[in-house]
């Protein structure tokens, strides 16, 4: 018996349209606003028309699997389906914002494998409206999976339409994932924790400088944990002192 979804966090737990950059989400929330709208009588009225393509909508079997079993209940009203975004078989599916078709051509975590399933009546007063809304993804390339299929109530849908994109989307947990830090490359020129670096800068040195004497960076490497020799004597070597060699350097 396939499950009704009345409240976002029923859609949530769900596990519809996720992880990023699954397309379904974004899909329901393009049909409940576009696609959809409601009478004084709370009737589901279509914006569109399934019997004829638009959005890249088509025809659903409703057709047995291997094991005598129908995804959806027998109905006097015929089903449709819409969200696949492979344009050259259905080119009704270019006409979805691009919201919803942004990642049509990335194969990771399946992203076209989310669907709407619909069923439609077409004489209901001069008008057409939903009968019935369902959300659903493929098992494989020919069948749904069962277990991912759910029924839209009408109270989701109205709640999903008074939210903006970005607020639907941050309640669902609809992020795309945060790059692990330990991922980075390393520098190649990493200094070790242990050396303490002294950079010079040469950005006053003259262009007509000779190689021999331009530098444009001088790099003093003092390791931190090998102390300096000591001088027996106490006092400082009469020649060559640091600063003299650093001033020489220089």
């Amino acid at each position: 018996m396939v499950e009704t979804l009345n409240e976002e966090v029923h859609l949530r737990d769900s596990g519809f349209g996720r992880p990023w950059p699954r397309h379904g989400l974004r899909l329901l929330y393009w049909f409940a606003n576009e696609c959809i709208s409601f009478d004084e009588e709370n009737n589901m009225l279509s914006e569109c028309d399934p019997a004829e393509g638009d959005f890249g909508f088509h025809y659903f079997e409703n057709r047995s699997d291997q094991n005598g079993k129908k995804l959806l209940n027998e109905t006097d009203f015929p089903y449709y389906v819409v969200g696949n975004l492979n344009v050259k078989k259905y080119p009704g599916s270019e006409d979805l914002p691009d919201y919803v078709s942004a990642d049509k051509y990335t194969d990771e975590h399946d992203s076209n494998t989310d669907r709407i399933i619909v069923s439609l009546d077409e004489e209901w007063w001069g008008a057409k409206r939903f009968h019935q809304v369902y959300v659903t993804q493929h098992q494989d390339r020919s069948n749904y999976d069962p277990d991912a299929t759910h029924r839209i109530s009408r109270g989701l849908l109205k709640i999903i339409r008074s939210m903006s994109l970005e607020d639907f989307l941050k309640k669902m947990a609809y992020f795309p994932p945060t790059p692990d830090i330990n991922d980075r490359p390393q520098s190649p020129d990493r200094v070790r924790p242990d050396l303490t670096v002294v950079s010079v800068s040469s950005s006053d040195s003259s262009e007509s400088e000779t190689p021999t004497t331009q530098n444009n960076d001088i790099r003093i490497q003092i390791v931190d944990d090998d102390p300096p020799a000591q001088n027996p004597s106490g006092n400082l070597p009469s020649t060559g002192g640091f600063w003299e060699t650093f001033c020489t350097i220089l």
